[in-house]
């Protein structure tokens, strides 16, 4: 039988009887459980982050910003809902769209990036609040999108590696650990890939003293600039990578570990936190995928009725973590750009393993995958538009092609 939580209970009824069980429903698993969500979140994709942050040339200020937006964001994200439906509900951001504004925050001023925001924050709320997740989940073929994800990522995986030539002591034992870390099922191999690069940094001398300052974050406002090249390379690949990534996959871990999840009601909220933080460089916040299943699983905790605390305790990290984001950014300003790079490299590695598996395993969408993938890395650009959209569109036309070939047979 589906756990049901408190979806059948009026909205503040729910939260006032959660938030008074809390005590009760408290437990080391579980508090292990939603921290640990947290710190894997605020390595790798961080990163990624930092690195996109530096090439879009963002002061201090407004990578802090950011950092404001995402940590506080996942944190209300999570608190919210895990209250509202007494389910581990974990926020996030999307490491994947995050990993896409690298080249584009090369490309387009960060004001249209805004816009860009802007927009795919509306289009998320408008489809949380239609009801209608579950269907247009069905209209993208998700093999074609995953290949393009699989090309947007396909670098930064590359230069994990590429960057043994540059920092041999630094790069190798991180990809190492990593790796042996991920066949012995560790939960968060990120985690000790970044302690070793740390320990071999201090070694070398190659960490730079940090000015870290424990203020609290003032956000920066950015006016968004809306434009159709924009829109098309980045509000329309972020849309679609929020949500086959991220809810679709967020909300599966949840029904997997036999949650009734609410959907359209997570995608709603997700969507309009976003929209809230857009213009202060928010990215947009969604429920967690990869770290989904630490929170919600038996691990955290073997009854599912309280196991909503590890949802609490991640989102209250977060938003601790948003409220002093610029101890972060003086943390990731003290690492060698070496270790930043192999710390986003591999971070993504599982998603881009999942993403070319998901593009190539069915043999109906195998052409429509590799074109796609195949355009996606290769960075074309035509009249402004970037490879992520020509990616879909090719990955789409192929696949017409095989239906109207399978048609003829």
């Amino acid at each position: 039988m589906s756990e049901l939580g408190t979806t059948n209970v009026p909205a503040f009824q729910a939260i006032g009887e959660n938030i008074l069980d809390i005590k009760k429903s408290a437990t080391w698993s579980a508090l292990l459980a939603g921290f640990l969500a947290v710190l894997i979140s605020v390595t790798g994709p961080v990163a990624i982050l930092f690195q996109a942050a530096k090439a879009g040339q963002l002061s201090e200020a407004q990578t802090n910003s950011w950092l404001w937006t995402i940590f506080l964001g996942s944190g209300l994200f999570g608190l919210v809902l895990t209250l509202r439906y007494r389910m581990p509900i974990i926020g996030a951001w999307g490491s994947a769209t995050t990993a896409l504004l690298v080249d584009s925050l090369a490309t387009h001023p960060f004001h249209e990036v805004v816009g860009a925001f802007f927009i795919a924050s509306l289009a998320v709320t408008a489809l949380g609040l239609s009801g209608l997740f579950s269907k247009f989940i069905h209209l993208v073929p998700r093999p074609v999108v995953m290949a393009m994800l699989g090309g947007v990522l396909f670098n930064f995986g590359v230069t994990a590696f590429s960057s043994v030539r540059s920092g041999p002591w630094i790069a190798l034992p991180m990809i190492v650990i990593f790796f042996a870390g991920r066949a012995f099922k560790f939960r968060a191999t990120i985690v000790f890939a970044l302690l070793a690069g740390l320990a071999v940094a201090g070694i070398q001398h190659k960490l730079v003293n940090p000015h870290i300052h424990a203020n609290l974050v003032h956000p920066i406002w950015t006016n968004p600039t809306f434009t159709i090249a924009s829109a098309i390379n980045l509000a329309l690949p972020i849309f679609l990578l929020v949500m086959t990534t991220q809810f679709a996959t967020g909300s599966a871990v949840l029904l997997n570990m036999n949650y009734e999840a609410p959907v359209n009601a997570i995608v709603t909220v997700g969507g309009v936190l976003s929209l809230l933080s857009a213009g202060f460089g928010g990215s947009g916040v969604n429920c967690a995928a990869m770290t989904a299943a630490i929170g919600c699983g038996p691990d955290a905790d073997p009854n599912p009725k309280t196991r909503y605390f590890a949802g609490v305790t991640s989102g209250l990290v977060y938003v601790a973590l948003g409220l002093y984001a610029g101890v972060e950014t003086g943390f990731l300003n003290t690492l060698p750009t070496v270790l930043l790079a192999v710390l986003a490299g591999l971070a993504l590695i599982p998603t881009i393993s999942s993403a070319i598996n998901e593009a190539l395993v069915d043999a109906e969408y195998r052409d429509a995958g590799i074109a796609a993938l195949l355009i996606s890395v290769s960075g074309i650009k035509f009249f402004s538009i970037a490879a992520p959209f020509w990616a879909l569109l090719g990955g789409i036309l192929v696949h017409q092609f095989t239906v109207w070939g399978n048609k003829r047979k």
